[in-house]
């Protein structure tokens, strides 16, 4: 059966294999310029394709060697399917390589199946590197080893939290550097009778930091995002001999929140 198509009424629509939106984990804004997205197929490791964004900001994927989509050309379809159907797919096969040449923010890698059901919205930690935007705070640190001093935490998982509230959550880099950039939170409230809180009293907050890690995190190359997430917690030190907890930080507006205690630049993690 053959089908007319109306000019101006009717056009054909091919979905895309895969879309990935790129977000600041900060504010939520989408990120576009300056990112390099890549698609990986684990069985073809040597080929690496390049997404490119659209109009709308998403980077698209619409084909690749062994899955076909909807509305795909018949012969081609028939041919990929084909090859797909004799080869399953592993959970583990696909995946997203999001860097920043920018040094704007973290490396990021995250597994996708294929053809993906929704569009992938991927959120982009801040790098060590990166300049903190106006009028937001942000904690830097650098991570060590207990046991071995001069070796970096790579990879850890640090949240920053306010009671229950989490301020800011984030990796550390490959050489244990990590930067949590977020807003201040609410001004505290004044004390209703009496004399009335200074203004530099009510922006002063007990926060603290949390760190999840695993020894795994010691090789080179970049974690999977939800595997970074999914770490054991693990306890923070001021200084490893002897060891000394990290207590709760001071969080002042208009000063920088620093976690070491002098002499020492690091914190360290209890491996």
């Amino acid at each position: 059966m053959t089908t007319v198509l109306k000019p101006a009424a009717d056009r054909l629509v091919r979905r895309a294999l895969l879309g990935v939106r790129c977000v600041d984990a900060v504010d939520g804004r989408p990120v576009q310029d300056g990112l390099r997205v890549e698609f990986i197929d684990h069985w073809r490791p040597r080929h690496r394709e390049a997404l490119n964004a659209g109009p709308s900001g998403i980077f698209v994927l619409h084909r690749h060697p062994g899955v076909q989509t909807l509305f795909a050309d018949t012969d081609e379809s028939e041919t990929a399917g084909a090859e797909f159907s004799a080869s399953p797919a592993s959970e583990d096969r696909f995946e997203v390589r999001i860097t920043d040449p920018l040094h704007r923010y973290v490396d990021t890698r995250l597994r996708t199946p294929l053809p993906a059901d929704a569009l992938m919205t991927v959120p982009l930690y801040s790098a060590p590197t990166r300049t903190p935007p106006i009028a937001l705070a942000c904690l830097r640190t650098e991570l060590r080893l207990r046991s071995q001093p001069e070796q970096a935490a790579r990879w850890a998982w640090l949240r920053l939290t306010l009671g229950a509230q989490t301020l800011a959550e984030g990796p550390a880099d490959a050489q244990g550097r990590a930067l949590l950039v977020f807003p201040l939170p609410r001004p505290r409230e004044g004390v209703l009778h009496g004399s009335p809180a200074t203004a530099e009293a009510l922006l002063d907050w007990s926060v603290t930091l949390h760190a999840h890690w695993h020894p795994a995190r010691l090789a080179d190359d970049v974690p999977d995002l939800d595997t970074l997430r999914q770490q054991a917690p693990v306890s923070l030190l001021t200084q490893h001999l002897p060891p000394v907890p990290l207590t709760p930080l001071s969080l002042r507006a208009g000063q920088p929140l620093l976690a070491h205690r002098p002499p020492s630049s690091f914190l360290f993690v209890a491996d």
